[in-house]
């Protein structure tokens, strides 16, 4: 079972978390990086751009340069949540995602990258989850990124929806003579919901314990 995270005499924040919450934690944190990737076409083009940026060769600079000057549009409707048009003029957003969108991408991946290195190091069973302050504000990003896909995923779009959604499964899950639902889609979003609450719970107890 979780313990909320607390600040340690020696400066460093710790919580509890049991085997299969770091494992699935590790997992959303592992599934929104491929996704980003995937919608952003990071594993197509970004690491032959960046080599090319780097070449001796002016040549593969330049068309390296040149390739980089347009930035995709998110087509996945979560991607598009974490990485929003910067304007409503669609020239000086395009122009943002050009200039930007990349070293946001970097950075998103970098805080989920380093989220699944922070649980691997704890080992696979129960154990205290130990970080410093650099860490915790990565932790933070990331759990907010991986919260907003999932709330995208719910369909959550305003304050106040996921207690309406939670509200709907727990009457689901009450009402006496309820025909029994065990269908696949149904089943993955009482996972997700779960996922949802837990990650919700820690970054709420990290934002605390940083107070």
């Amino acid at each position: 079972m979780a313990h909320a995270f607390r600040r340690r005499a020696d400066g460093t924040l710790a919580c509890r978390l049991d085997g299969e919450e770091k494992a699935i934690i590790a997992q959303v944190a592992q599934e929104t990086a491929d996704l980003i990737r995937a919608d952003l076409g990071i594993d197509a083009d970004g690491d032959v751009l960046r080599r090319a940026a780097l070449s001796e060769d002016p040549l593969r600079r330049l068309e390296a340069e040149f390739a980089g000057r347009d930035a995709r549009m998110p087509a996945d409707s979560a991607v598009r949540r974490l990485f929003p048009a910067a304007s409503e003029d669609p020239d000086l957003a395009t122009e943002y995602r050009r200039l930007a969108q990349q070293d946001l991408a970097d950075g998103k991946l970098a805080d989920l990258g380093l989220v699944m290195r922070i649980l691997d190091r704890t080992g696979g069973g129960h154990g205290e989850v130990v970080i410093d302050d650099i860490e915790s504000m990565a932790m933070l990003r990331a759990l907010n990124d991986v919260r907003i896909v999932l709330a995208d995923r719910l369909g959550l779009e305003r304050d106040g929806d996921f207690d309406t959604v939670r509200m709907l499964q727990q009457i689901g899950e009450q009402v006496e003579d309820a025909e029994p639902v065990g269908d696949d889609e149904h089943v993955g979003s009482d996972i997700v919901i779960a996922v949802y609450e837990l990650l919700s719970w820690l970054q709420e107890s990290l934002l605390r314990a940083l107070d």
